[in-house]
């Protein structure tokens, strides 16, 4: 939830953003007595993240780019 914060308010204030998606990690998390595995906790945020808000792309496209 760091990265989600960090690039929405890089994208408030201006920034063009790009996140590394593999590069990042997350943890299960539970609401009431469901729990939503890491993997979905992950891409449910990139997923919301991409192209709205950052260009998401893996670390070996982004080594490529630059």
């Amino acid at each position: 939830m760091c990265i989600d914060a960090t690039v929405r308010a890089a994208v408030d204030l201006g920034y063009e953003a790009t996140l590394i998606e593999d590069a990042c990690a997350t943890r299960e998390l539970t609401y009431q007595d469901k729990v939503v595995p890491a993997q979905q906790v992950h891409y449910s945020f990139v997923s919301t993240l991409n192209n709205m808000y950052a260009n998401v792309i893996s670390t070996d496209d982004f080594l490529e780019q630059n």
